[in-house]
């Protein structure tokens, strides 16, 4: 079993709009605004393994969402961040879908319409 080591990765930011719903990443210190409001950051605060449920197939990562995704209390993306760059996927409330990653090590983050933020280490 591989894993990475998180210390060693980049740092991204994410930005929820609540207006809109748009999804902003970046990899440094940066002032974003969306539909004339400026964004705070979303707060990945800790680990969690109770709303993702992972599966690993040849190059592939299956993700299960166990969250129950209603238009108050959705997950509004999950990302796959790698040590060199980051893959979004954007949800939308009462879409219970599966997705599917590149089989990489690193971590899935993934917001809710909150502004909570979780992540789960991802190993091979």
């Amino acid at each position: 079993m591989l894993s990475v080591d998180l210390k060693d990765m980049k740092t991204f930011s994410y930005f929820v709009c609540p207006d809109c719903g748009s999804v902003t990443v970046s990899s440094s210190s940066v002032s974003v605004s969306c539909c004339s409001k400026s964004l705070k950051p979303c707060l990945i605060s800790s680990e969690d393994s109770s709303s993702l449920a992972l599966k690993v197939e040849d190059d592939e990562l299956f993700v299960s969402i166990n969250h129950p995704m209603t238009k108050d209390d959705y997950i509004t993306f999950v990302a796959l961040e790698t040590y060199d760059g980051v893959i979004l996927r954007k949800l939308y409330p009462e879409w219970n879908e599966s997705l599917i990653f590149p089989k990489r090590r690193g971590r899935l983050v993934w917001g809710l319409s909150s502004g909570e933020g979780y992540y789960l280490k991802v190993s091979m």
